[in-house]
Order: C-alpha cells, then structure tokens, then sequence
C-alpha cells in the first residue's frame, strides 16, 4: 500500500499535530507492504529536508497562487500510484484517492470562547470537511471520539481508535544545557501559550502557595511554550502578582532543551482545561516526574492513577494539588504502573492500528 502523507504540517516545531505527522510517517514506513511519501507545497521543501530522516520521498507542488493545491496533487495521485492520502492536521486537498484525516481534539466546539472567532469557524469548518468528505477518521483517544460523535453522529462507523505514541524516534538525551539563570529543581509545565491550557489559574495558584509558604524554599514556576492567543496578558499577570521573578517563560524550545528541562525538573504541572491526547503528560510520566494534571477529558481518561488530580476552574484545588509537588510530599509514579502505560503508547502500535483503518478507506 502506497501512502501519502500530507506534510504540510511539518514545516512547524515536532510538537503536537507535527509530532504526530513526523512519528506516524516513520512508524508506517516500518511496517511490512507499506510505503510512505510525504507531499507538500514547494514552499515546505526546506523544512521537509530538515525533519525527514535521510531516504524518505517526498514531493512537492507548486502553489500558482491557490491553483496548484487545488489540482497538482490529484495529478500526482495519479501518476504515482497512490493508494490513500493521510491528512494529520485535517487540511484537506483535493484527491481521486481515498482522504484519512486525523481529529486531534474537539476543543473549537467545546470552548467557544478561548479562541478568536475566526480561528473557531475556520477550526470547526475543517471537522466538518472531514466528517463530509473522508472515508476513515483517526481519533486519538476515547474522549474525542465521544466528543466527535455526539456532534457528528454521521461519522459513526467511520472512527477508528489509533492512540499515540510517547517513544518518539528522537526523544534528546537531555545533555544540553538548561535556559540561563534555571537551575534544577522547578515546577515545569509545557503547552502553548493559549487559553485553553489555563496558565493564568496556574499562576494565581502557584502565587497563592508562594504566599502560604512564605519563608520556605518554593521552587520557581517555568512554563515552555510558544506565544500564542492572549499570551501576553498571562505574561503580564505574573508580573502584576509580584512573581515576575518566580515564573520563567521560556517560549518555544528545542527538542533537545525540552528534554533538559523536563530532566531538570522536580516535578510536572499541566491545568489544561481540555486535551485529546496531551503529549506533555506522557512526556513528564516517561521522564520520571511526579505529575499534578487537571483532572478532565483524556487526561483521566489516559492517565487516570498517575497524577495528583486537580479541579482545572478551582485556583484553590490547583493549589492544593500543587503544594505536596513542590515540597516533595508526592513521588513518581510506580514503576510496574508507568511501565505498563508507556508500553501501551507506543507509535507502532498507533501506525498499526492506522493501517486498519487506511485500508478500510480503501474498501
């Protein structure tokens, strides 16, 4: 079976939908009678050559202001005798071949007001492209297939389970060095810097147990993640509660500084307000962290008995599950535990279980 990858995506960081496109690409192309190209516009080919491994095939078209998406890549089906296009991010193209997209989240319908509304249409349009349009759609967990369904009970059928990996191919050693003026031993919590991921609850808790615990050692607060919607006005909060020394924003980081700090860390925090699949929890159990998470959505559902629950809308449960985090009262989860949940999140399996489904869309 011939699979087309589209790649698109990658041309951003390997987090979240580009991590799943990069790892899913790779564990394809590993199982028997499967190969995989990745296509994208010419723009791309620079970003393609430094995320791809050396042999894989990619191609790209020319955009001709909007024509060449709408045309070259159904030409190319054609001529190169593609099976099936996967499109990770759910950016259809036009394509005489079966179209697989994979539905990462229900977030736009869910929490109407975290995004500008633009971006909220433009996000709930493609679902409903790829609802009306593809033969399979890929989920990543049990809460956005039931979160799909119930909005698109049309899709029934068509859902197919196929549960991400944390044992990504190029997982740092973590031997760079930390962000200047860090040193071991903090709060860490990774995402985004968006609405949705709650950061301004986490820090008003994080200064509220700043203040209960005045005259003890509290481990400063680093959140690593790009900017993103109203980012400056969490920037901005810190400052206005008198933490402005206290809580790092590192921004966008590399793999490789990702690692260190997740290696560095005394522990884990991630109030999220709603996840799919949530990358950072699993990246944070499998470096060995104790972890405090909101306790919503596919977090429980994934992760349910390694983490100290929290209530992600109560600044006061936030803090609570805060404290034993920060002054060492909680430890890691137990290793039989954490070694059975990584075993069960492993990209062959997801690119497995994503071969089900591709050749279902092939009838």
């Amino acid at each position: 079976m011939k699979v087309v990858i589209n790649s698109a995506v990658l041309s951003n960081p390997l987090t979240g939908v580009a991590r799943y496109a990069f790892e899913l690409g790779a564990a394809l192309g590993g199982l028997d009678s499967v190969s995989v190209e990745y296509w994208a516009s010419r723009s791309f080919r620079d970003r393609l050559r430094q995320h791809l491994d050396p042999g894989s095939v990619y191609r790209t078209f020319r955009h001709l202001r909007g024509l060449g998406p709408a045309v070259l890549p159904a030409l190319m089906s054609a001529a190169h005798g593609v099976d099936v296009v996967h499109f990770p991010n759910g950016d259809l193209l036009p394509c005489p071949v079966p179209r697989t997209a994979m539905v990462h989240d229900l977030a736009p319908f869910i929490l109407e007001d975290l995004l500008p509304r633009r971006l909220t249409e433009h996000y709930r349009g493609r679902t409903q492209r790829i609802v009306g349009r593809c033969r399979a759609i890929m989920v990543n967990s049990r809460t956005t297939m039931s979160d799909l369904l119930e909005r698109f009970p049309e899709a029934e059928g068509r859902c197919f389970l196929t549960i991400p990996g944390s044992d990504h191919r190029r997982a740092s050693d973590g031997k760079v060095p930390l962000p200047p003026g860090l040193r071991p031993g903090y709060l860490l919590s990774v995402g985004t810097m968006e609405p949705r991921k709650n950061y301004d609850r986490l820090i008003r808790a994080y200064g509220n147990l700043v203040t209960a615990r005045a005259g003890e050692e509290v481990p400063p607060l680093v959140i690593c993640g790009g900017p993103g919607y109203l980012s400056a006005e969490t920037i901005r909060l810190a400052s206005s509660l008198g933490l402005g020394e206290r809580v790092r924003f590192t921004g966008y980081v590399s793999e490789e500084v990702l690692s260190t700090l997740y290696r560095n860390a005394r522990a884990y925090v991630h109030p999220s307000l709603y996840e799919g699949f949530c990358f950072p929890v699993a990246e944070a159990i499998r470096a060995g962290l104790p972890v405090a998470a909101a306790d919503n959505s596919a977090i429980r559902e994934l992760y349910s008995g390694m983490y100290e629950p929290f209530d992600a809308l109560d600044i006061g449960s936030i803090t609570s599950a805060l404290t034993p985090i920060a002054l060492h009262d909680v430890s890691a989860p137990a290793p039989d535990a954490r070694r059975e949940l990584l075993a069960s999140l492993s990209w062959r399996a997801c690119a497995e279980r994503t071969l089900e489904a591709l050749r279902s869309a092939c009838g």
